[in-house]
């Protein structure tokens, strides 16, 4: 997020666009205060970090409420992403939208200023390209295809691909896939 910038130590990976969906989500949580680091699970400020493994095991049990399939072709500094989508619940479609994150991992960054002055701080699943909202069809599908080019820092063993089907009112996810392209 780019709110710490004013700090002395711009975060090379921030996008106003990040912030903006951040406090979107504060908005649907009627919460008046956005952080880092901040952790929504199935659309809600989840504060309880001590609990996340439980509460994604309990995610994981519930059955996927939308259909995601992804594929990720690399090319020569680009990568050709496929993802298709289907809500088929016309009451949970009506609220749906799709997005596509591209994700780096093995990233660091040595801090000048601010707090972490001095220390280098080791990033993993840092998002380098936000897509969507994308909507789907009246009849709840979405096919998407898009090359996309990579810059010249990426290393392609690093990046992944994630897409999920989210309801924009609530902000909970109907499902998501990752595909990481060192599998």
């Amino acid at each position: 997020m780019d709110y710490w910038d004013y700090l002395g130590w711009p975060d090379r990976f921030a996008q106003a666009r990040f912030t903006k969906r951040q406090r979107q989500i504060s908005r649907v949580n009627r919460s008046r205060t956005i952080y880092t680091p901040q952790l929504v699970l199935q659309g809600q400020d989840f504060r309880r970090h001590g609990h996340l493994q439980n509460a994604v095991e309990q995610i994981n049990q519930t059955p996927a409420r939308a259909q995601i399939a992804l594929k990720a072709t690399p090319t020569t500094g680009a990568l050709n992403i496929v993802a298709e989508a289907n809500v088929a619940s016309a009451t949970l479609r009506r609220d749906a939208s799709v997005f596509i994150a591209l994700y780096e991992n093995h990233l660091q960054s040595d801090v000048n200023a601010g707090e972490n002055t001095g220390h280098t701080l080791r990033h993993q699943f840092v998002v380098r390209k936000w897509i969507g909202p994308l909507a789907l069809n009246p009849q709840g599908r979405l096919t998407w295809s898009q090359s996309i080019a990579l810059a010249t820092d990426w290393k392609m063993q690093d990046v992944g691909v994630v897409a999920c089907v989210l309801n924009a009112r609530t902000g909970d996810i109907l499902q998501a896939v990752a595909l990481s392209l060192n599998d």
